[in-house]
């Protein structure tokens, strides 16, 4: 993990750093909470915007290196590569376990399959200290009781915030949403 955090300082700005701390901060919290391996919790977190930072016109470059299938909405937004480019460089660099991968990997939009892991590193992402926006309160209070709810009210707000915004959605977000409306 120190090796990725020397490579994390290198390529990420002060203001991503700060943000990815928080996250670490909230996912190991969770992760405490959940009975969740804290390291396991703190990889991710230490991982999921290694790429954030870079240049928009690298994203589609390393994607296609990487052999990393480029959705229609990553094609006209590069930058939600940032998490899959991330996942496929840890993992040939570091061999990151796949839940750990998967967590990354899909941490922009959501899975249908995450495990716990993946849902800590989702909801952290989105209600670390520094975070502000409507309900972020309501977030924090919920991922500290019901991880799950926390998951699904989460995802509805990115989803209800794109739509708003005429964004495109990501196929793995909807699949994530319909999968979680089947229980």
């Amino acid at each position: 993990m120190n090796e990725i955090k020397k490579t994390l300082k290198k390529i990420v700005s002060e203001y991503r750093l700060k943000h990815i701390m928080g996250v670490l901060y909230t996912a190991k919290m969770l992760a405490n909470k959940y009975n969740i391996e804290e390291n396991r919790a703190k990889l991710a977190a230490i991982g999921h915007d290694l790429f954030r930072d870079i240049k928009p016109y690298k994203f589609l470059k390393i994607a296609k290196v990487y052999n990393i299938k480029i959705s229609f909405a990553e094609e006209k937004n590069p930058i939600l590569l940032h998490g899959k480019i991330a996942a496929e460089y840890l993992k040939r660099e570091y061999n990151i376990p796949d839940d750990i991968y998967e967590a990354i990997y899909y941490h922009t939009g959501g899975y249908k399959y995450y495990g716990l892991i993946g849902k800590i590193l989702f909801v952290s992402d989105s209600i670390e200290p520094t975070r502000n926006y409507d309900n972020v309160e309501y977030f924090r209070k919920i991922a500290f009781h019901d991880i799950n709810k926390a998951y699904k009210e989460i995802l509805k707000n990115k989803i209800i915030y794109s739509l708003n915004k005429n964004h495109f959605l990501l196929n793995n977000t909807v699949d994530a949403w319909n999968n979680i409306l089947q229980y």
